[in-house]
């Protein structure tokens, strides 16, 4: 688990809403700005053909790209990646690369053009991160300590866009609050919850309501609010998995390098052999946690090899990957009634899709394959495949249609037999690309707002 300057407040449930796992993985925050307290700031769009279920464009997405990036800090380069994958941002700001993820570049660059041919694009990481040049602020000073949460504040954080809605009088928060209900009300909506330091309950009006609480708590919120106790719906994932890949040479100082350790590389592949659809895979190079893992692993002879310690570890990348949700399996949810006046439990379990395996199968199959661009093999052996919901690209329970049924909404995220609630978040996606999440569901969330209100 990914803490935030050793911290876990990000996971901590100070509201009392029980959630049971069976082979699923569910980590609802109510922390202030959520997630984004932990994520790696891994920004890509999705792409229309990995959309095709959806009732909407990755083209409808387009403006909205281009409005989200710019309220956030946005690194990226011009490279092969732009051609599928457009930066919808005029200014982005470079980030410098470690000297791995640079050799690595410059290898798969001599292989480019066959690369593309038998459809591997790769390029540059983006990620929500200041970056020198793209604002004329200062920027990233690569102090290596990213994944145990950024000291300057330059990683993304929802929380820092909150702290400016705070300025505005038109805005108003309210922390400490639980919602559980919403119920439409003649013209209005009611909105029924707690205080989380009491059993103080509280009912307020509002003239349209954006549900944007993530997947878990908005299907707690929603299926109350339409009495669908016992009602199973599903959520899609993408699978995610770690896998090793050792380089066949190796940077001698990558320990005592200034880096950032967020991902440094994007390598974005469609293989008929694993699936129809895109897998997204994020390189890391070396950091930390990969060093302590490394003398975890060798116990006793970590004081006698150091040599070779080092010579591993800079050879050594670590790939983060995703598989659209087609290729993963699904979470079963199910929303049961408290008892004795207890709050009701959200019941997960885990939806096996006989496809994941072959497909991670046959992934590992052609990063051998390609191991001649890559100057690196996979280490198939060690491959790590997370829990559903492990890699915290879920959603779906609610999908988009054009025409929605029970449990879908229309394109304006408003639910069947509602009119005035919106829900925004990645509930909504008819399915999940394998590409980052989080850009998207900002973008669609800005398209239904925008249309919403105007």
């Amino acid at each position: 688990m990914k803490l935030a300057y050793g911290s876990d407040f990000a996971y901590r449930d100070p509201a009392g809403q029980p959630v049971a796992s069976n082979g699923a993985y569910g980590k609802p925050s109510y922390a202030r700005g959520g997630l984004s307290n932990v994520w790696g700031a891994s920004v890509l769009p999705y792409r229309t053909e990995d959309m095709s279920d959806w009732p909407i464009t990755a083209g409808d997405l387009a403006p909205h790209y281009r409005a989200v990036l710019a309220m956030m800090p946005f690194a990226a380069r011009h490279d092969g990646l732009e051609e599928q994958f457009p930066l919808y941002h005029d200014n982005p700001g470079r980030l410098g690369g470690s000297a791995q993820a640079e050799a690595l570049l410059r290898d798969l660059e001599l292989h480019a053009t066959r690369l593309s041919a038998r459809g591997v694009r790769f390029g540059a990481s983006r990620l929500a991160v200041q970056a020198d040049g793209g604002s004329g602020k200062p920027g990233c000073v690569h102090c290596g300590m990213c994944l145990y949460g950024c000291p300057y504040e330059f990683i993304y954080n929802s929380a820092f866009t909150l702290e400016k809605l705070r300025g505005n009088s038109a805005f108003t928060y309210s922390p400490g609050v639980v919602v559980e209900q919403l119920e439409e009300v003649s013209s209005q909506v009611e909105v029924t919850g707690r205080k989380i330091d009491g059993a103080e309950s509280f009912k307020m009006r509002a003239d349209t309501v954006f549900v944007a609480c993530g997947v878990l708590s908005t299907a707690r919120i929603m299926l109350a609010s339409l009495d669908a106790f016992e009602q199973p719906i599903h959520a899609l994932d993408n699978c995610y998995f770690l896998l090793p890949l050792m380089r066949y040479r190796g940077q001698p100082d990558a320990s005592r390098e200034r880096l950032h350790t967020l991902a440094q590389v994007f390598i974005e592949m469609v293989d008929p052999a694993v699936g129809s659809r895109r897998v997204h895979l994020q390189v890391y190079t070396y950091n930390e946690l990969l060093r302590e893992e490394m003398a975890r692993m060798m116990g006793p002879l970590r004081t006698v090899l150091p040599m070779i310690q080092r010579s591993v570890l800079g050879r050594l990348l670590l790939v983060q990957g995703y598989l659209h949700s087609d290729m993963s399996s699904r979470i079963r949810i199910v929303l049961k009634r408290g008892r004795d006046g207890a709050s009701p439990s959200l019941d997960l379990s885990g939806d096996p899709n006989p496809l994941t395996e072959p497909a991670l199968a046959a992934l590992r199959r052609r990063l051998w394959a390609e191991r001649g661009a890559l100057k690196a093999v996979p280490i198939s052996r060690m491959i790590r495949v997370g829990l559903p919901g492990r890699g915290f690209h879920t959603g779906g329970t609610f999908p988009m249609r054009a025409h929605p049924g029970p449990f879908e909404v229309d394109v304006l995220g408003r639910p069947h037999g509602f009119t005035r609630v919106h829900v925004v978040d990645s509930s909504v996606f008819p399915s999940l690309p394998a590409t980052t999440i989080t850009l998207s569901v900002m973008a669609n969330a800005h398209r239904i707002a925008s249309a919403a209100s105007a």
